[in-house]
């Protein structure tokens, strides 16, 4: 062989090498998958702990067809331990099996399989715990399904009234992902889905807008929007929560998190701000910017206990993408639902 051919064909080597050692470096590997039976907040549960070298694990429930007692989550931008079991046996109380469904394109899935009802979004939580130390670049998945099928949330809800008001709309999109992802559509998409969560439960809710639309007129001032959403709220007089959803947006594209807000016109405003803050927390995966004050217009001017939730920053491109994606966005509903909640439970 040629020299020069040589070289240039070495050279390919190289690059062909450090490009798979890079590909794998970007992956999620699985080593370890745990399941033991727990206590949380008195709900006895059985807890699934699923071990990942390096942090920032992509999960979302899937959307596929499953059976009433099966979770099915996915997971992207993953490696299985060759040493990893495809079927775990559980102690079939409260859970039965655990299954590893190996896809394509580095993605998996695991479907659990419980010996109850899971419909209920107070069945089960997941949420991600950093390592730290020596371990501070890897992170826990963990998936707790609850004994009671998720009884207790769903009653503490039964005969309340909660407003909702989705973001922006009609004439106002909100922000704009770099992908042309509009806030209002996210915002109105998690805040249907809460809706539905909250109504199967025996609430009452009282969305601000279910449609694409001004809820005062298309072309009116942001004052005149505002009240509108305030006079929405008033027009109940049952209405006991006020949740605005929104979601986020910076000049830096690296901006990032999730957060809410409060205006302490009330003895709870700052209780219901901090109980969303931690279930977005737990569930959504993202960056917790953490609970803050702030002069919001339908903070401060409505009636009763109000917070404003920013979901996410749709300016964020990474962010963006699992701000669009109806699993995650049923997350999402999930966490603002199991807020709600609480927030009627304590």
């Amino acid at each position: 062989m040629r020299p020069l051919l040589a070289a240039a064909v070495f050279v390919c080597l190289l690059l062909l090498l450090g490009g798979a050692g890079e590909a794998a470096g970007s992956l999620h590997r699985i080593t370890g998958i745990d399941s033991h039976a727990v206590e949380v907040d008195g709900r006895a549960a059985q807890r699934i702990e699923i071990t990942v070298k390096k942090a920032g694990l992509h999960y979302a429930l899937s959307e596929r067809y499953h059976a009433d007692n099966q979770l099915l989550v996915e997971l992207e931008d993953v490696a299985l331990d060759e040493h990893l079991p495809h079927e775990i046996a559980l102690d079939g109380a409260v859970l039965q099996r655990l299954v590893v469904i190996p896809r394509e394109n580095h993605r998996a899935a695991l479907r659990i399989y419980a010996g109850h009802d899971l419909r209920s979004a107070d069945a089960y939580r997941m949420y991600t715990v950093p390592g730290t130390g020596r371990e501070k670049n890897t992170e826990r998945l963990v998936i707790e399904i609850f004994a009671d099928g998720g009884d207790a949330l769903s009653k503490a809800v039964m005969g309340h009234t909660v407003v909702i008001d989705p973001g922006h709309g009609g004439s106002d999109t909100g922000a704009i992902g770099p992908s042309g992802a509009c806030e209002k559509d996210v915002a109105l998409a998690v805040s249907l889905r809460t809706c539905d969560l909250l109504t199967k439960a025996g609430a009452h809710v009282v969305m601000t807008r279910t449609d694409d639309v001004d809820v005062a007129y298309a072309g009116s001032s942001a004052s005149r929007e505002l009240q509108a959403r305030v006079d929405a709220a008033a027009a109940h007089g049952e209405a006991e929560l006020f949740l605005s959803v929104h979601c986020n947006s910076f000049s830096n594209p690296d901006a990032h998190g999730m957060e809410t807000y409060y205006y302490p016109k009330t003895d709870a405003d700052e209780r219901f701000a901090t109980l969303l803050n931690e279930e977005l927390a737990a569930a959504g995966g993202l960056y917790n910017r953490g609970v803050k004050y702030a002069r919001f217009y339908v903070l401060k001017h409505s009636d009763i206990p109000a917070s404003l939730a920013e979901l996410g920053f749709i300016s964020n491109p990474e962010e963006e993408q699992m701000l669009t994606d109806p699993a995650y966005q049923e997350i999402l509903a999930q966490a603002l639902f199991r807020a709600i909640a609480r927030y009627f439970e304590e």
